[in-house]
């Protein structure tokens, strides 16, 4: 009997949709909202505006800043090269070719190169240990065929004294090792003898594609914030702003009596007529216009007054054309407006 009762009371509750209840709430809310919660809502809506505004500055700032590191040339019985450690270079763990590739720029200042040297390459070799020359050699032959996991750069020729060499790459977040040699026309290391110092900058912008989207995200949030702030705004100066009135009003107030009203009769109603109207009384019949002109044919020309003419027909109907007359002297001729 319990299940029966129970079940009968389940099918009568319908379920109502929570989305429509939450939607409408919010609508009678808005509409309910009284002169001072819009205006602290505006005021609201104002600070997350410059909120949203300076986080983004601060996250565009972070994407922007560089990170430095630098190496130091050695030469060795191979040859002239330089390896450094670069370290963890973090970023958005997306694998291949992509937008949120981490930015590497190096600057080397050449003050004296090898002079057997042909080229000038740079390396970024991604791999933990920087002192396994396997890894190292492997990673350098991969660079070469465009692998996405390491990075190659050539000057593309042989590189002048005092010059200053840029070299650019984007890679993805891993251990990197960098490797800049002068290679001689056979692609060996070009031979040490003669050559002088050079100095090797790097830098990296491992926040770009993280504070970058990140500040985007707190554009897109200040300019809802705007959107609402304008929307409070317009709401507020609503109400203050008394409501217009319309044009008939408006025009019936300024207008006004112009005066007090005139004074009504001082005595009884005048006494009527005291016997059978007259005859002089009577409405004179419609006084016939004066015939200006009769034609052969029958046509009557009339006089209309203020100068216009009519003419009647032999069969008595009107033309309805308004006539003048003619400035020579002869006959009418119609009237031009």
């Amino acid at each position: 009997m319990d299940d029966v009762e129970h079940a009968d009371a389940s099918e009568e509750v319908e379920p109502v949709p929570t989305e429509a209840l939450v939607d409408e709430d919010r609508d009678n809310m808005l509409e309910e909202m009284t002169l001072e919660q819009r205006e602290e809502a505006l005021k609201r809506s104002r600070w997350n505006v410059f909120m949203f505004l300076g986080i983004a500055v601060i996250l565009f700032g972070f994407a922007l800043f560089p990170m430095p590191f630098s190496a130091d040339y050695q030469t060795s019985i191979g040859g002239a090269q330089a390896t450094k450690d670069v370290g963890l270079i973090w970023g958005m763990p997306i694998p291949g070719d992509d937008i949120t590739d981490v930015p590497v720029r190096v600057d080397i200042a050449v003050d004296q190169p090898p002079p057997t040297h042909s080229e000038l390459v740079v390396f970024m070799i991604q791999t933990p240990d920087c002192t396994d020359n396997a890894a190292l050699s492997d990673g350098q032959a991969e660079a070469r065929n465009a692998s996405s996991d390491h990075g190659f750069a050539s000057s593309l020729g042989r590189v002048t004294a005092g010059s200053v060499e840029e070299f650019r790459f984007r890679i993805d977040p891993g251990q990197y090792c960098l490797i800049v040699k002068f290679l001689d026309i056979n692609g060996k290391n070009a031979d040490q003898a003669g050559a002088g110092t050079i100095e090797i900058d790097g830098r990296v912008w491992p926040n770009q594609a993280i504070a970058g989207l990140f500040g985007l995200t707190a554009i897109v949030l200040a300019a809802l914030s705007f959107v609402g702030a304008q929307r409070h705004g317009n709401e507020v100066r609503a109400m203050k702003q008394p409501k217009e009135t319309s044009v008939e009003s408006t025009v019936l107030a300024a207008a006004g009596p112009s005066g007090p009203p005139a004074a009504g009769p001082s005595g009884p109603p005048a006494a009527g007529p005291s016997g059978p109207p007259k005859e002089t009384d009577a409405p004179a019949a419609d006084a016939e216009p004066a015939v200006l002109q009769e034609d052969e044919d029958g046509t009557t020309w009339l006089d209309a007054g203020n100068g216009y003419v009519h003419r009647r027909m032999p069969d008595g109907d009107f033309d309805q054309t308004i006539y003048v007359p003619n400035p020579d002297g002869a006959g009418f001729v119609p009237h031009e407006a």
